[in-house]
């Protein structure tokens, strides 16, 4: 809190999966219960999944959540089953978020028609960029949904967030890691968003409002093991060079 934030997202599940031992779901709770303790009330807390449970623990979950009254309960059962997740939608008062792996128009038509989604956290990336996630927004706004666009990829995604965020009227929150990249992360971009009391301010020259440092992509190839693997011991600790 004392770098600006307002807000917190973080999975508390570990490695578990579908149907776990109760002590897990307590230590899973005991968690969230640390972090809303040390951070008072007002501080809005978004519960990650990642997709972990089964549409009965997510249930049983989810109202042992209500207490902690956070901003959304994100993924909890897989995405490809809408069905599952308007069940939990319906069954737990607490908001879902929900819609970074979807891909098309028609797949966000399907998750909000019954109603009962309330936070959409589509990825820019997966949705055809601005346009793609424009299109969305407005489909979400009119079933009174408000967005919150994944931005787990790097800067140039916050980017593209914060220009949605200036012309989508239920845009809610930005999501935003890249103050935590290692270094030569940060230098990707000619301009960089500072966050102060809580706000990114919304870029002001042309395109998304930086250029490319070319010489550091450069330095830095892409490789294929980058990725994250949550199903590994220790995966939410980051390790140097990740």
């Amino acid at each position: 809190m004392s770098l600006g934030y307002t807000a917190m997202k973080f999975d508390p599940f570990g490695i578990a999966w579908r149907k776990w031992d109760k002590k897990d779901l307590d230590l899973a709770f005991d968690i969230i219960q640390s972090v809303r303790d040390a951070v008072g009330p007002y501080v809005d807390l978004a519960i990650e999944t990642h997709e972990r449970l089964s549409t009965t623990t997510a249930i049983e979950f989810g109202k042992r959540l209500e207490a902690i009254r956070p901003m959304w309960y994100e993924d909890p059962v897989p995405h490809y089953d809408m069905r599952a997740m308007t069940e939990v939608a319906r069954r737990v008062d607490i908001p879902i978020g929900t819609g970074e792996s979807l891909s098309s128009k028609q797949q966000f038509v399907v998750l909000m028609r019954d109603g009962e989604i309330d936070v959409v956290t589509m990825e820019p990336l997966h949705v055809g960029g601005m346009l793609g996630s424009k299109k969305i927004a407005d489909l979400v706004d009119a079933h009174n949904g408000v967005v919150c666009p994944h931005s787990a990829q790097g800067p140039v995604c916050t980017l593209v967030g914060l220009q949605l965020a200036a012309c989508t009227t239920n845009h809610y929150i930005q999501e935003y890691f890249d103050q935590f990249n290692v270094g030569w992360q940060k230098d990707l971009l000619t301009w960089t968003p500072k966050l102060v009391d809580g706000y990114l301010p919304i870029p002001n020259t042309p395109g998304l409002g930086a250029d490319l440092n070319l010489d550091v992509i450069r330095a830095h190839p892409y490789h294929d093991h980058t990725g994250m693997n949550m199903w590994q011991e220790g995966w939410h600790f980051r390790r140097e060079g990740e």
